[in-house]
């Protein structure tokens, strides 16, 4: 025996003379551990020279005020296991002031002056299980302030003046088994705060304001439906006035209640004679409230006869939020009145009053339902823009299709030598008009008129002009053509033409150029043959189907009269050339014949209406195969 206590004596004097405690401190092994206390010795900083191999350090009631960083790695202390700093005025604390700690497992930070929860101190602790905040300045705990320290198994923080905890604030420590939030102010627990908590194994909720109402149902039911145990029964402090002072091992779950809300869409309900009537209540409640209807003081129970054709039907609909709708079938004018729509639970009850107004059924328009005025309206709206989208389309189409003019108008003027020529075959100072039915259609014309075949083509209005346009540029015969019209080619009746003048059988497109220029069957004749006979052998050969007048020839061409018309009737009259002898002279009735020879055609001048008029294309006014007679 007396050999061990030399043996002890000996090693404890050994580790005092080793030097590594400082003259402040206190060195010893307690609890297994190496420990050094400097407790109560109004130091700033924590000493140096301290065996790094310390376990425990307690540095309790001293005056550091702020944790720098890195404290500990500058006091050469990596291998602490616990650190006690309560009571130190610590109001600043630096996010890295632990870092190297990685063995550390219990930490007091109690009594000092933090107002929140140093979250990023413990980011270079994760391993710590023991964690004491309590009697600091605290007044809220955010989300997540302990997410960082996943290993927590004991949390102190009782003695605080914590007024609200945030929802999930304990998330990310489910290993947690002891939590103190006794002698704070909090006065509710709201839901997702300490549901998480399911492996605790003891809590002290005491010594708090608690409201005992719906908002602290969900502590209530936590701690029941998870048995969890806690040595003091925290008391009610205010709630509904039959909770009063009493502890929660009093009360059951839905004890913890709020009266009930009703929420009002409108009080007046309508309904038609013979219809059913719908009558709606939401109430909020927690708990679920009792929903009872009531007709003028006469309770209304679901399935029941309202009458001998009438029923009542109640649905019920959601939990904290509920809908009750009561259906009365086949209401009538007698049923007008009020309802009254009364929810309860142990926080109390609520009722909310309903007027319902029946009224007969309407013919026509008043028996319809506002939705359904408002579907016929919004039909016969769309049905509106239909029709005008169709009005305007066609009228787009309209406007974009040519005028479809042709080369044989409703109007025709009939002219003979240069003017109209009436029923005695005399000079008439204005043309006579035919009209005809339609466009493409020709009416018989009386042979007394004996007018020329070839028609002119239609004019907006008669233009004065002089020949002083065609100076040089044509040659004039024994008559002149009248000046409203220089370029008309006038002719006159052939000795053996028909009174009449035959219909065509086509519908106005000019197959053969002798259709255009010339009269019908001129070219179908006996004599046109002895006349194209006689052009091939004088060397002049004429082609029939051009329609290019000969404009600076040289040779002399002679008018060979053919069925009372010169063979060359329309075309240009070259220069006679010397040598040369016409075979045949002019036809004597030939009074007036203008044409071009060495001048340039000098056409009509179109007026701005007409240029405007006709801008839709080049060739409109005249039918597919005519040309322009010039």
């Amino acid at each position: 025996m007396i050999i061990l206590v030399s043996a002890l004596i000996a090693l404890t004097g050994v580790y005092g003379n080793s030097g590594s405690c400082p003259s402040v401190c206190v060195c010893k092994w307690k609890g297994g551990k190496q420990t050094v206390e400097c407790t109560d010795r109004a130091l700033l900083t924590v000493p140096e020279n301290i065996d790094p191999e310390t376990q425990v350090l307690d540095m309790s009631s001293n005056n550091l005020q702020i944790l720098a960083k890195e404290t500990f790695i500058r006091a050469g202390l990596l291998n602490l296991q616990k650190v006690y700093l309560k009571s130190c005025k610590l109001g600043q604390i630096d996010n890295r002031a632990f870092l190297g700690l990685t063995n550390l497992v219990e930490l007091d930070m109690s009594n000092n002056l933090l107002t929140s929860i140093p979250s990023g101190t413990f980011e270079d602790v994760r391993f710590l299980r023991e964690l004491i905040l309590a009697r600091n300045p605290i007044q809220k705990i955010e989300g997540n302030a302990f997410k960082t320290v996943p290993g927590l198994v004991k949390l102190d923080l009782s003695r605080c003046d914590i007024q609200s905890i945030a929802p999930r604030a304990f998330e990310g420590v489910q290993l947690l088994e002891s939590l103190k939030l006794n002698g704070n102010k909090l006065s509710e627990l709201k839901p997702k705060t300490v549901e998480t908590l399911s492996k605790l194994h003891g809590v002290e909720l005491h010594d708090n304001p608690w409201i005992c109402d719906c908002n602290l149902r969900a502590a209530k039911l936590w701690l029941t439906n998870n048995n969890i145990p806690y040595p003091i029964s925290p008391t009610c402090s205010g709630g509904p006035d039959r909770v009063l002072d009493r502890t929660f091992a009093e009360l059951e779950v839905d004890d913890f209640a709020c009266r009930p809300g009703i929420r009002l869409d409108s009080r007046y309900v309508e309904a038609t004679a013979g219809e059913n009537a719908t009558i709606l209540c939401k109430i909020d409640s927690i708990p679920t409230a009792h929903i009872t209807w009531y007709w003028n003081s006469r309770q209304l129970a679901n399935n029941s006869a309202f009458s001998p054709s009438q029923r009542v039907h109640i649905i019920e609909t959601g939990n904290f939020e509920k809908r009750s709708t009561l259906v009365i079938t086949n209401v009538q004018e007698t049923d007008s009145g009020e309802f009254n729509c009364l929810a309860e639970n142990r926080a109390g009850n609520i009722e909310a009053n309903y007027t319902l107004h029946v009224t007969n059924r309407g013919v026509g328009m008043a028996s319809l339902g506002s939705g359904q005025i408002a579907g016929l309206s919004a039909a016969l709206v769309i049905l509106i823009l239909f029709i005008l989208f169709i009005i305007l389309v066609l009228l787009v189409r309209l406007r974009r299709m040519p005028f479809a003019e042709t080369k044989t108008p409703g109007q025709l003027e009939v002219v003979a030598n240069g003017n109209a020529i009436n029923s005695n075959n005399k000079l008439a100072s204005s043309p006579i008009t035919v009209e005809t039915s339609s466009f493409t259609e020709r009416k018989n014309i009386p042979s007394e008129l004996h007018l020329n075949p070839i028609q002119k083509p239609p004019r907006v209005a008669e233009i004065s002009y002089t020949t002083s346009h065609f100076d040089g540029g044509s040659v004039l015969t024994k008559f002149s053509a009248p000046i409203s019209n220089p370029d008309l080619i006038n002719d006159t009746k052939r000795p053996d033409e028909d009174d009449t003048i035959q219909q065509r059988p086509t519908s106005g497109e000019y197959n053969r150029v002798g259709e255009s220029l010339y009269p019908s069957g001129l070219w179908d004749s006996q004599k046109s043959s002895e006349f194209l006979h006689r052009t091939a052998s004088t060397g002049y050969g004429l082609d029939s189907n051009d329609k290019t007048p000969i404009i600076d020839g040289d040779e002399e061409y002679s008018c060979r009269a053919l069925e009372g018309y010169p063979p060359d009737y329309g075309l240009p009259i070259p220069s006679t050339s010397p040598g040369v002898s016409p075979t045949n002279p002019p036809h004597p009735s030939a009074k007036t014949l203008r044409v071009w020879q060495r001048g340039v055609p000098v056409l009509p001048p179109v007026t701005a209406l007409k240029r405007v008029l006709t801008r839709n294309s080049p060739d409109e006014g005249y039918q597919e195969g005519c040309g322009t007679d010039v």
